[in-house]
């Protein structure tokens, strides 16, 4: 497998970095709606299905917790391991959650049992062991058929979920694996290290595609795939999101702000969302149509997942703004706009560290979860 070609319009290519924060267009509001107490150590991983009916967080005491997202309402509880989860990963068929443990294994549960108010808890389908170590991150493939695990054995291992059986070993790092991920159509497979390094690899023989490095050698806590695979957005221990293109390995964008976003000593993902302005203003649904950094669009009467406009109505989506938003070691909540590379909106609520963030397939509602004394989940929406 060789890396896809790029697409025709590509990122702008600037390299210089920008921490200026200032307005943009269509500003975010977020604000606080609710926060949720459930774990009794830090909350380390959160996750929204694929279908936005349930948000999970995962936390060092080894619980899931399955919430409702628009009520915040606790459905049920999942004692998945004695020792703390690290990270956790939903199907994208919303049907299996993975975990990913300081138990060195991973295991995989139905994400709706069929008996969730038993007061039994349901074995896990499947268990996950051969890693030599605690594993640190964790992320199905778009068929849902496929793992890959990373640890901190240094090495990642790509599974077959049916079978529950290691299917390749990829020797990949120097360091810990502290991230993990696919591209889009699930044939590469991503690894990002605390040895500063990203690599790309052929999910069907293993063969190192690319090498990403930085120029501060800096860990990386953290990097993602864009749909059409050609752009990667990175997080390193130095306070900094890079985003790269796979194809030449050049940093296209740079985004610091000192003094708001820090991020020196804990993980915390950076995710890309995206918003549209629509006229009129009334929201529409678009299954199936991720944002990409890279994305151009400007479309007329865009229909539903079904195929057709609600209400016999046709909408306007302005060109789509690609939003990142990351959690900070101070407590703040930093939305940014990808392009101006300019902080649109600082969410503060927090008194711990943040190491947990999700976004809600509609872009509405922001989850973000924090580490002892605090270990709570807050829910902010942009109604």
């Amino acid at each position: 497998m060789a890396i896809p070609a790029p697409p025709p319009e590509t990122m702008p290519n600037e390299t210089e970095p920008s921490s200026e924060a200032g307005p943009s267009t269509g500003l975010p509001k977020y604000k606080l709606a609710q926060t949720l107490s459930a774990h009794s150590r830090g909350v380390t991983a959160l996750r929204f299905s694929p279908d936005g009916k349930v948000l999970v967080s995962a936390g060092a005491d080894g619980w899931l917790h399955f919430w409702e997202p628009k009520t915040g309402e606790h459905i049920r509880s999942l004692r998945c391991h004695k020792t703390g989860i690290n990270d956790i990963s939903i199907s994208p068929d919303s049907l299996y959650i993975a975990t990913a443990s300081d138990d060195c294994t991973s295991t995989i549960h139905l994400l709706h049992p069929p008996n969730s108010a038993s007061s039994t808890p349901p074995p896990p389908l499947r268990i996950l062991s051969s890693h030599t170590a605690p594993i640190l991150s964790i992320a199905f493939s778009p068929k849902s058929n496929l793992l890959v695990t990373g640890s901190f054995d240094e090495s990642a291992i790509i599974w077959d979920v049916r079978r529950g059986k290691a299917l390749r070993v990829l020797p990949a790092h120097a360091d810990a694996i502290w991230c993990v991920g696919w591209d889009a159509e699930g044939g590469m497979v991503l690894t990002a290290s605390a040895d500063g390094l990203i690599r790309l690899w052929d999910a069907n023989n293993g063969q190192c595609l690319k090498t990403l490095d930085n120029d501060t050698n800096s860990p990386v806590s953290f990097a993602t795939l864009t749909p059409s695979s050609s752009f990667l957005l990175s997080s390193t221990l130095s306070s900094t999101l890079r985003v790269y293109n796979i194809h030449t390995s050049k940093v296209l964008k740079t985004l610091r702000a000192p003094g708001i976003f820090i991020s020196e000593r804990y993980p915390c993902p950076a995710i890309v969302f995206p918003h549209y302005a629509e006229e009129p203003t009334h929201s529409i649904k678009r299954e199936g149509d991720a944002m990409d950094v890279d994305a151009d669009v400007d479309v007329e009467g865009i229909p539903n997942g079904h195929g057709h406009v609600p209400n016999g109505s046709t909408r306007r989506r302005t060109k789509p703004e690609a939003w990142v938003v990351t959690g900070s070691e101070n407590g703040k909540l930093i939305i940014w706009d990808l392009q101006t590379k300019r902080v649109l909106q600082v969410l503060e609520g927090h008194q711990s560290p943040l190491v947990a963030i999700a976004v809600h397939p509609d872009g509405k509602t922001i989850a973000s979860g924090s580490l002892e004394v605090e270990k709570v989940v807050k829910l902010w929406r942009d109604d």
